[in-house]
């Protein structure tokens, strides 16, 4: 059992980034590896896993979607409704997007 002192050492701001940091790795992570999935089974010239399309789909511009995969924003925070969505969109589990490498 954790101490009082360990938990705010858990949740503190830090460590929350670096959750968010995490999710968003795999974000792109799990959409590139989707998207090079239908890429070579050439099922239509429209992939739906483009950012364009991923972008759409969450009702994000492209250039909003964009700084979720991006490395340098630091700042990013994906809603937990939209993760929900990319859950769906990429046949992954809340879990999945929290694993580290």
């Amino acid at each position: 059992m954790a101490s009082y002192q360990q938990l705010q050492k858990d949740i503190s701001k830090d460590n929350i980034s670096h959750k968010f940091e995490t999710i968003c790795k795999n974000i792109k992570k799990y959409r590139l590896e989707k998207y090079n999935e239908f890429k070579l089974c050439n099922l239509s010239k429209l992939n739906p896993y483009s950012t364009e399309n991923i972008a759409a789909l969450l009702g994000y511009n492209h250039n909003h979607y964009k700084r979720y995969e991006s490395d340098n924003d630091k700042l990013k925070r994906i809603p937990l409704e939209q993760l929900l969505k990319l859950c769906i969109i990429l046949d992954k589990t809340l879990d999945d997007f929290l694993k580290e490498d």
